[in-house]
C-alpha cells in the first residue's frame, strides 16, 4: 500500500470529525483537503531530497520522528505549531500558493487549507520515519528512494493536482 493511502486509512471517522469540528470545515471536506494535501507534501520532499544535503538532513530529522505519534495527541496536530515548522522545511516560501492551489480544487479557502497542511505534515513526517528509520537512524539512500517511490505514486493518484503542484514546487517530479 502506498504511504498516502496508509496514512489516509490510519485517520479515522472520529479522528476526522474532530479535527473538522475544531476547524469548523465539514468533514467531506477536511478529508478531501487532506488527500490532496500529500502529493503537496511528498512533493516538497521529494524536491528536498533531490538537493546536496537534503536527503541527509530529512534522515536526521526523520530519526527524530521515529517514535512520533501525531494522532495521539490531536490538540497539540490542530494547534499546528509542529506543522507549521515542517512546512516552512518542506515548502518553503510556496505554502500560501499551494494552500491556495489545492483550496481551489477542494472548494475550500486557501487559510484553511493551510491549517490543514499543518495537521498533516507531521503525520506525513511521522508515517515516514516509520517506514524508513530504525532505533532513531534513517540512512539517506533509503529515504531518498522511499520519498521518490511515495511522491510518485501520490501524484498518479492525483495527476491533476500533481501538475498544478509540481508547476508551483519548481518543478518537483
Amino acid at each position: 500500500m502506498a504511504l498516502a493511502d496508509d496514512i489516509l486509512s490510519s485517520i479515522d471517522t472520529d479522528t476526522l470529525d474532530n479535527i473538522a469540528k475544531q476547524l469548523g470545515i465539514e468533514p467531506g471536506k477536511v478529508q478531501e483537503v487532506l488527500k490532496d494535501s500529500l502529493p503537496a507534501l511528498l512533493g516538497g520532499l521529494d524536491k528536498n531530497v533531490q538537493s546536496g544535503d537534503g536527503a541527509a538532513s530529512l534522515a536526521s530529522a526523520l530519526g527524530d520522528h521515529a517514535e512520533a505519534q501525531p494522532l495521539g495527541d490531536l490538540g497539540a496536530l490542530i494547534s499546528g505549531v509542529a506543522g507549521s515548522g515542517i512546512l516552512e522545511k518542506v515548502l518553503g516560501g510556496k505554502t500560501p500558493d499551494v494552500s491556495e492551489a489545492i483550496g481551489g480544487k477542494a472548494g475550500v479557502s486557501g487559510v484553511d487549507v493551510e491549517k490543514i497542511l499543518k495537521i498533516a505534515a507531521p503525520i506525513v513526517m511521522a508515517f515516514l520515519a516509520s517506514r524508513v528509520a530504525k532505533g532513531g537512524n534513517a540512512d539517506p539512500a533509503v529515504v531518498k528512494q522511499e520519498v521518490e517511490k511515495a511522491n510518485s505514486a501520490a501524484k498518479s493518484d492525483a495527476p491533476d493536482l500533481g501538475s498544478i503542484l509540481g508547476s508551483l514546487l519548481g518543478g518537483a517530479k
